[in-house]
């Protein structure tokens, strides 16, 4: 069973990183999927399938429940566990899924290194961040602000933020070991939603989450 790892964080959250080795078989066989969720799933590619089960399988395996509990999504596309008042993001890339179940709002995204991260970097990283990551971690920078800011768009659950304007990271020193620093959701309204940021880079990928700070 290639559970990368599964932690309780400080926040009470739970969250998990699964390697996806199993076939579409072994998963059905454990999600007993609903008559929605299969047509669901029948629309995606076939590597999408995989994702897409193990993302639901995690969350599966938080809960502890013998029998599984189907997700559903709200009016926006936002994953949410029925039954419970906990936040809900979820996240894949090439063979990774990944799953954070918070109290509070929360967003999580998992990429594997992509050395072509810096051609699109000018649609996410704004002018105050740019001055911040130069240097020899740049492309590091890079992969944690990407994660960042999919995580907070997730987290906010909401579409129309801008990724430049709206969504924000505090300067931080990098850690090729991991870290964590603030960052924060400024919207039109005036409204500023502030997170704890947390990033976990492997040889493979790069997990970043975001979970929203009482008060």
């Amino acid at each position: 069973m290639p559970l990368r790892f599964a932690r309780q964080l400080p926040h009470t959250a739970l969250l998990g990183v699964w390697s996806i080795e199993e076939s579409h078989e072994w998963f059905s066989e454990r999600l007993q999927l609903t008559s929605d969720e299969i047509q669901e799933v029948t629309q995606l590619a076939e590597r999408s399938r995989l994702d897409w089960m193990a993302t639901r399988y995690l969350i599966h395996l938080f809960t502890g429940s013998a029998r599984r509990v189907a997700g559903t999504k709200d009016v926006f596309g936002r994953p949410f566990h029925p039954g419970t008042d906990y936040h809900l993001s979820l996240s894949h890339t090439r063979g990774y899924a990944a799953a954070i179940l918070s109290p509070v709002a929360t967003g999580i995204d998992i990429q594997c290194w992509d050395h072509r991260m810096h051609r699109v970097a000018h649609k996410f990283v704004n002018e105050e961040e740019q001055a911040w990551i130069e240097g020899p971690d740049r492309d590091a920078f890079e992969h944690v602000l990407w994660g960042a800011k999919e995580s907070l768009y997730k987290a906010h659950g909401r579409r129309q933020l801008n990724f430049l304007t709206n969504l924000h990271c505090e300067a931080f020193q990098y850690d090729p070991y991991g870290g964590q620093t603030e960052a924060f959701i400024s919207l039109p309204s005036g409204l500023i939603r502030i997170f704890d940021l947390y990033y976990l880079p492997t040889t493979e990928t790069m997990l970043v989450y975001v979970v929203e700070k009482a008060g």
